[in-house]
């Protein structure tokens, strides 16, 4: 074997693992999992990989949405404008949104 040719077959393999781990990451959102996703484009091609992910349900996932102080760290399911308990204090904090989703 030339060393141009190796180095052809080892880019096209990176290639191939690259497609096969991004077919798994969407995979990690449905039912069957990022794991078994991997491992079916690996064994078969991430094509085969594209059809097992389609052929099962999303997983349900639920999106919260909450707000936290950037001065004591206390979160809040509600939305204020300063931090109550900051103000309590005398103190005028920031609250920043935070969005969790968990499933």
């Amino acid at each position: 074997m030339d060393y141009f040719d190796i180095d052809i077959i080892v880019l096209i393999l990176i290639f191939y693992l690259f497609i096969a781990a991004t077919v798994a990451k969407f995979g990690s959102a449905r039912e069957v999992g990022g794991k078994k996703t991997l491992l079916v484009s690996l064994a078969f091609t991430p094509v085969a990989g594209i059809f097992y992910i389609l052929s099962s349900p999303q997983k349900n996932t639920l999106k919260i949405t909450h707000y936290r102080c950037t001065r004591c760290g206390l979160e809040y399911t509600d939305k204020h404008r300063h931090c109550p308990s900051c103000r309590k204090e005398g103190v005028s904090s920031r609250i920043e949104k935070i969005k969790m989703t968990t499933y």
